[in-house]
């Protein structure tokens, strides 16, 4: 069997989650374009959305729809190519019509994971627990005459531990796409060492359909993303922690944050990135990491929030859930008090934040330099005028680039990567800096 012939059965399980969601578009798209291409033409093509109730997949089925018709909108060129042979469709919106309705007929919804059975290919996407990912995978294994390729899309649990629990034989490779997954171009791949080898072949030609970037890491729990992000995590808990002993808990937090985002002109800070993927998943990821390495990766901060409710997230609308900030269209309005235990008001602490880091330096925001073809030569100025300056927001950012730069080492030192330029490239695909954390700014 050819590694696209396992296209024609595939299985997404946790198809109505935030990640699987992703992943079923891209699959419904990749296979509604393979039908149209010799040697596929005529030949059917099945999709099973797999997930715990109907009632989500009634909303899954609503945002395929939703999302299959922006997509045909935005690329009608494209589909009037793949559409050609039919002469009876001229208009545009008669071709769209017939896109979403052929696309949408590939789904088969399922609460059952005896539609798995009858795949030959498989991309999971359910929660971060190797016990229940392990179990799934073994049951669908053991029930499918086909030996399947499964694509997991772990973050954090080493594969190796997946395979064998699975008993799947080098069957498993990790897929981890970043969220949301139709829109983010990042793709971390994790090959076991005596991996089937079509697997890589899978990927990399789906990689290439969807236009989408590959980076490799070795299989160390948290692997380059998480890897990097947990201990992030950590570091800002510890300058948190240093600044609570001359500042209350709001001052502490949100000059951590602003350092983070403002002073390093990433898109959000550490804490509100940790509000983005959610406290109680950060603290998951945390716990496999912890299982599988040698150092303590645990955050008390994170843990005593979990234990009063604040959890982050986001609800299926895509809208930003209470955390340690709480949110309106997107941006932080008020900031979680862990003394007092409640929300308060952002505007004066943020103040008494920026007056206490008295940076003279114009620093440029993320949404300005994304856009620039300056970008390179305002990051290189803006450094170097800042290392210029002896305000405490430039010691701090000095503190925390520094701290960055030597987690992107430590990857490489420690196994997980081959280069500190994946190190980079997941850091700038996967989480949109400007930069990667081993850079060359004098700083």
């Amino acid at each position: 069997m050819s590694h696209l012939d396992r296209f024609k059965n595939i299985s997404v399980i946790g198809a109505a989650g935030k990640m699987g969601s992703g992943i079923l578009l891209m699959n419904v798209l990749h296979a509604t374009k393979l039908m149209h291409h010799a040697p596929y033409l005529g030949q059917t093509f099945v999709i099973n959305a797999i997930d715990q109730n109907f009632e989500r997949l009634l909303g899954l089925m609503n945002y395929l729809k939703e999302q299959l018709q922006k997509w045909a909108e935005k690329n009608i060129v494209e589909l009037r190519k793949l559409y050609a042979n039919r002469a009876h469709l001229i208009d545009n919106k008669d071709i769209i019509e017939a896109f979403v309705f052929e696309a949408l007929s590939l789904v088969k919804p399922s609460i059952n994971m005896e539609a798995a059975y009858h795949s030959t290919l498989v991309f999971e996407a359910i929660i971060e627990d190797e016990t229940i990912k392990s179990s799934v995978l073994k049951q669908i294994n053991d029930n499918n005459p086909h030996e399947p390729f499964f694509l997991t899309n772990t973050s954090a649990i080493p594969i190796e531990v997946l395979n064998q629990k699975a008993q799947l034989d080098g069957r498993i490779i990790g897929c981890h796409f970043y969220n949301p997954p139709a829109v983010q171009k990042l793709i971390e791949v994790v090959e076991l060492k005596d991996g089937h080898p079509e697997l890589s072949k899978i990927v990399d030609g789906f990689a290439r359909h969807m236009d989408k970037l590959i980076v490799p890491s070795f299989d160390v729990a948290g692997f380059v993303g998480n890897g990097f992000f947990m201990r992030e995590i950590l570091f800002a808990e510890k300058m948190y922690n240093d600044l609570r002993k001359e500042l209350d808990a709001q001052q502490a937090l949100l000059i951590t944050d602003k350092v983070s985002h403002e002073l390093m002109m990433r898109p959000m800070g550490i804490f509100q990135l940790v509000d983005y993927v959610g406290i109680d998943v950060c603290v998951l990821i945390m716990k496999v990491m912890n299982t599988y390495l040698d150092e303590e990766i645990v955050s008390p901060l994170l843990t005593s929030l979990l234990e009063k409710g604040v959890r982050g997230g986001q609800h299926h609308d895509g809208s930003q859930k209470e955390g340690l900030f709480r949110y309106e269209k997107g941006r932080p309005v008020e900031l979680y008090d862990i003394d007092a235990d409640k929300y308060v008001g952002i505007e004066t602490p943020a103040l008494e934040a920026d007056e206490y880091l008295s940076v003279r330096t114009k620093v440029y925001s993320w949404n300005q330099l994304s856009r620039s073809k300056y970008r390179e030569q305002h990051l290189k100025e803006t450094f170097e005028q800042l290392a210029g300056e002896y305000s405490r927001g430039a010691r701090l950012l000095k503190t925390y680039m520094a701290a960055m730069k030597a987690l992107g080492l430590q990857l490489k030192e420690d196994g997980v990567t081959a280069s500190t330029d994946y190190v980079n490239a997941v850091m700038m695909n996967g989480f949109y800096h400007l930069y990667g954390p081993v850079n060359d700014y004098n700083f």
